[in-house]
């Protein structure tokens, strides 16, 4: 048997711009792929083992009695789904996991690895599956393993660039995923700044779903309402309207208020943002009560700067720009300058960390 050549698969950290909460429920989202990597190496083995090697576990596996290590759940998903066309190969493999993605921002680390693990199985097993056909694979993945689960992050790390989402409804039973022009969103920047503490997300969704229970109604409406916001932000950036978009910014903080994940760290990150030099506008980013805050401006240089405002100094803060690259696979004989390889890159190159 011929082996396979040495090959590559990575994909881009993601975060959430709008849509949080929302998009659960069947709401749009607009998730963006940030320039922070994970990638992986494929090496044929003279076997048909699996051998999994990453910060988080070591593991060894067969194709033909596939188990899955508890720390590695998304890689052992992602190869159960191929096993049929891995086993009809019979060729092993070994995958080397690095990871350039922080873990403190929620970046999306575990969307990323799916996406590099669906986009080099299809590869190797020359499934021929189309981008939505891979996010749909993931997307199941992610929800048997968690339930449930919108899989924005898993759209944004696989297509790249910033993404509309707009899951199946009764009128669309089919999932919409729109990538966004470059063009459109080339101006804009953001920025995290983290409160210091977060509780998890499996938390603030028990904790709304508790507090709403009582009020089906109202928070049907309340999330039917952030789906309109997130829409309107989506078409105002594909027109350039900056004011319209950080409108929509501060109606979607205001209707997180409304829903109850706010809280008084977050409330002061955003006042302290929103009141710097040229800040367009600044929201809760993810589930709330506690993480992130977002923060965005199409003025050149406005979030970088802003950040490094003594106000500011307390908390852990970065910028990333939105990358249009998204998850891919690559032959490494192909990756002749060590600067295409995204893990030749050191962190502190790719963002500027207080």
């Amino acid at each position: 048997m011929t082996p396979f050549p040495l090959w590559q698969s990575r994909a881009p950290a993601n975060t959430m711009i709008m849509g949080e909460h929302a998009v659960v429920y069947g709401q749009p989202a607009l998730v963006a792929a940030l320039d922070q990597w994970l990638t992986i190496d494929w090496t044929p083995l003279d076997s048909t083992d699996l051998v999994i090697n990453s910060e988080l576990a070591q593991h060894t596996t067969s194709l033909a009695q596939l188990e899955i290590h508890p720390q590695l759940g998304f890689v052992g998903d992602a190869l159960l789904a191929f096993a049929p066309a891995l086993r009809d190969a019979q060729q092993g493999w070994q995958l080397s996991i690095t990871s350039h993605i922080g873990t403190q921002f929620g970046l999306g680390s575990s969307a990323a690895v799916l996406a590099a693990c669906l986009v080099g199985l299809n590869t190797l097993t020359a499934s021929q599956y189309s981008l939505l056909e891979l996010w749909q694979l993931g997307r199941r993945i992610i929800r048997q393993r968690q339930g449930r689960g919108s899989a924005a992050d898993l759209a944004a790390s696989i297509h790249g660039g910033l993404v509309y989402l707009q899951p199946e409804r009764p009128e669309q039973p089919t999932p919409q995923i729109t990538p966004l022009a470059p063009a459109h969103y080339a101006l804009l920047q953001l920025g995290l700044v983290y409160a210091g503490y977060k509780t998890p997300t499996a938390e603030v969704l028990a904790w709304v779903a508790q507090h709403w229970q009582h009020r089906p109604v109202e928070r049907d409406q309340l999330y039917q309402q952030m789906g309109q916001v997130t829409h309107q932000a989506y078409q105002a950036i594909t027109q350039q309207a900056w004011s319209d978009f950080y409108a929509s910014v501060n109606h979607y903080q205001d209707c997180m208020v409304q829903l109850g994940v706010n809280d008084k760290t977050l409330d002061q990150l955003i006042s302290l943002v929103s009141q710097l030099p040229n800040m367009g506008a600044a929201k809760i980013s993810g589930s709330g009560l506690g993480d992130c805050i977002i923060a965005f401006s199409h003025h050149p240089g406005a979030v970088q700067h802003g950040l490094q405002d003594a106000s500011l100094q307390a908390w852990s803060h970065f910028c990333l720009p939105i990358t249009v690259q998204g998850a891919s696979m690559t032959p490494l004989a192909q990756l002749t300058d060590p600067s295409d390889s995204p893990s030749s890159h050191s962190e502190d190159r790719r963002h500027a960390h207080a």
